[in-house]
This record gives C-alpha cells, sequence and structure tokens, in this order.
C-alpha cells in the first residue's frame, strides 16, 4: 500500500467516525425529526456499536504495531495519558450537565428536568453523588460511554500483549470474556444507587478487540471480499429491517413480539446487536461507500469532525443537553426543531475546525 492509500483509508475511518458523532448527538435529543434518519431505526444496531469497533480499530492503527514490534513503555503511558485526559473530559461533563439542568429547572419551575436519567440523586444525596460521579460509580443518562472507553483504553496493554502472541488468541479470550459475563452477569456496580453499569466493560470489550483485530490487519481485511458472506449479512440486515419496521409496516406488533425473544438487550451487548453491527460493518465497507462520499462536500467536513473526536463528542453531549431540556420546556415545531438540532450539528463542525486551527499553530515552528 502506498503512502496516498494508505491516507486515504485512515481519512475513510475518520469519516465513518463523523457519522458516527453526528448520530449519537442527534440521538441523544429523543423525537426529534431528524432521530428517524439514523440508522437504530432500520436494524438491531445503533452508533453505540459503531463508536466502541471504530475506537478499537482507531486504538489499533495508532498504537498497535509499536505493541507487536516489542516498543511496550511509549504507547502504555499514551494509552494511560488518554484515558487520564477521556477522565477529567467525563467527569467535567457530568458535572456541566447536572448544572445545565439544575439551572433550567430553576428557571423554568420545572422539577421534571431532574427525574430522570440518574439526576435525581444529585439533588436527594450532593455529596455521595459527587463522590461517586468522580469516582465514575453514578452515570447520568446519555453520559455513560466515555467510562466504558476509559476502561478499555486501561485494559489495552493487557490485551495488546496477548495480541503480541497471537492476535486471533485475543480475539479468542475476549470471545470467552464476553461469554463469561453474558452467564455469569459480571458487571461493575453503581453507587449510591444500586445497579450496574449501563455499558458492561466485559462484554464490551468484545467489540472494542474486534475492532483492534481489524486494525491490526486492515490492508488483509479491505483486500478479502467474500461473495458468499458478503450475501449472508445482508440477509441479516434485510431480515433486520424487516423485523424493526414491523414487516414494512405490513405486520403490526412484529417487532414488540419478536424483542423478547432475540438477544438485543445493549447493556451487555446483546449476540443480535453484535451480528447486526458486523453484519453493517462488512457490508458498508465492501460497498465502497466511503469512496462515493469522498466525492461529496460533506466528505472533509465529517473526516475533520471524526479526526478531533473528543472535543467534538464533549461540545455534543454538552449541545444534545441543550436540546433535550428546550424540547422539555417548550417543545418546538418540526422546522423549528430542524434548525436546532442542524444547528448543532453547524456546531459540531466548527468546534472540528477549531481544533484543527489550533493544532495547526501549534505545529508551526517557532520564529526566533
Amino acid at each position: 500500500m502506498d503512502r496516498s492509500q494508505k491516507h486515504k483509508r485512515i481519512d475513510s475511518i475518520d469519516f465513518w467516525r463523523g457519522i458516527v458523532l453526528v448520530s449519537i448527538f442527534v440521538n441523544h435529543i429523543p423525537g426529534n425529526i431528524f432521530e428517524y434518519l439514523t440508522h437504530k431505526n432500520i436494524g438491531l444496531s445503533d452508533a453505540a456499536e459503531a463508536f466502541v469497533f471504530l475506537s478499537g480499530v482507531s486504538v489499533a492503527l495508532a498504537y498497535g504495531r509499536r505493541f507487536l514490534n516489542g516498543e511496550l513503555g511509549t504507547p502504555t503511558r499514551a494509552l494511560g495519558r488518554r484515558a487520564l485526559t477521556i477522565y477529567g473530559v467525563q467527569v467535567m461533563l457530568s458535572l456541566v450537565a447536572v448544572a445545565l439542568f439544575v439551572t433550567a429547572a430553576i428557571l423554568f419551575d420545572d422539577e421534571g428536568l431532574l427525574a430522570e436519567h440518574g439526576r435525581d440523586i444529585v439533588l436527594a444525596d450532593p455529596a455521595r453523588a459527587l463522590l461517586a460521579i468522580v469516582g465514575l460509580s453514578h452515570q447520568l443518562g446519555y453520559f455513560n460511554i466515555l467510562p466504558l472507553y476509559i476502561v478499555l483504553l486501561l485494559g489495552t496493554p493487557a490485551i495488546l500483549a496477548l495480541a503480541r502472541v497471537s492476535s486471533f488468541l485475543m480475539l479468542v479470550v475476549s470471545a470467552l470474556v464476553y461469554v463469561g459475563a453474558r452467564t455469569t452477569g459480571l458487571n461493575l456496580p453503581t453507587w449510591p444507587v444500586e445497579g450496574e453499569w449501563f455499558f458492561n466493560p466485559f462484554t464490551w470489550q468484545f467489540l472494542f478487540c474486534i475492532g483492534l483485530f481489524i486494525g491490526l490487519h486492515l490492508r488483509d481485511v479491505m483486500a478479502t471480499r467474500d461473495n458468499l458472506l458478503l450475501a449472508l449479512c445482508l440477509v441479516i440486515l434485510v431480515a433486520s429491517f424487516f423485523v424493526v419496521t414491523n414487516g414494512f409496516h405490513l405486520v403490526p406488533g412484529l417487532w414488540d413480539s419478536v424483542r423478547e425473544s432475540i438477544d438485543v438487550g445493549k447493556t451487555n451487548l446483546g449476540l443480535a446487536r453484535l451480528l447486526h453491527f458486523l453484519a453493517l460493518a462488512y457490508v458498508l465497507s465492501h460497498l465502497g461507500l466511503s469512496r462515493i462520499f469522498a466525492r461529496t462536500p460533506v466528505y472533509a467536513p465529517l473526516c475533520l469532525i471524526g479526526r478531533h473526536s473528543l472535543p467534538v463528542f464533549a461540545a455534543g453531549s454538552l449541545l444534545s443537553a441543550l436540546g433535550q431540556i428546550i424540547k422539555h420546556v417548550h417543545p418546538p415545531a418540526y422546522l423549528d426543531e430542524a434548525a436546532l438540532v442542524s444547528l448543532g450539528i453547524l456546531l459540531h463542525y466548527l468546534v472540528a475546525r477549531a481544533f484543527a486551527q489550533r493544532s495547526a499553530r501549534q505545529r508551526m515552528p517557532r520564529q526566533a
């Protein structure tokens, strides 16, 4: 692979990360008109699976080869610093989100803003809630995927140590941990509200490890196309679409009846969710959609958003919280709602561009 091909391939990963970040923002303002356009409405998985999978791919591209070549100290420290940075962002986002909802509840005299998604405990027991937020044992709704990512990053050196022996061994061990956690109910506990993490690290690590494996073997994976497997994946996607749309709206109640009998739970990464996402990823990667989109005006902005994923995700999380508040206090008309969400998406791009410009300035040599 020449350098330009490698660059193009990485750009395509940033492109899909950009789409995922925009989708997360849209989905985190429930009931908005754009939410019906995201892929969670046509299958069994959603943007969370794509986020974790692409995180694994990106970590492999950034650190994998150095681990496999025996360079352990530097990438391990880099992963630790990255995890610490994300931890700080998680705590900051949680506290700012609480402040936003408390302020809105006071301004609009609406305690309903504090009744959902773990916000009630913050007022009922603020000292314990603050300690739990800092300790990641209490996670607000819609602010609970970064703790999973922190755990996965901290575990990456051990995972890649297995990959040094054999990347297939890494996948086998990861699969065994997934099955074991599903079988025993193993998960991290929450406190002070008794429960468990919304994203179980012991199950979601499997999808992260699949992403790591793909990232380590990206050239071989992209060069290999199995038409039979592609056809099977298309069957899975069409069947999923048929079910979640109630038989293309011809069989009312189909999804509700089927949902109870298939494994689609999100907390423990249900097997049906996992298979649907893997089928979707395989189809998208072999249909060349990123090359098609590369000829459109949206490609470069989405690549930029994906390239600066952490600040964009942080901004999007707070923007979605504001969107939730607005929809709760004064539900907008469809056109106003579309304008509101469109503005949020535009702000994603502006945040990414600001960080890109900042990075460019930092790389410029200082004049004497």
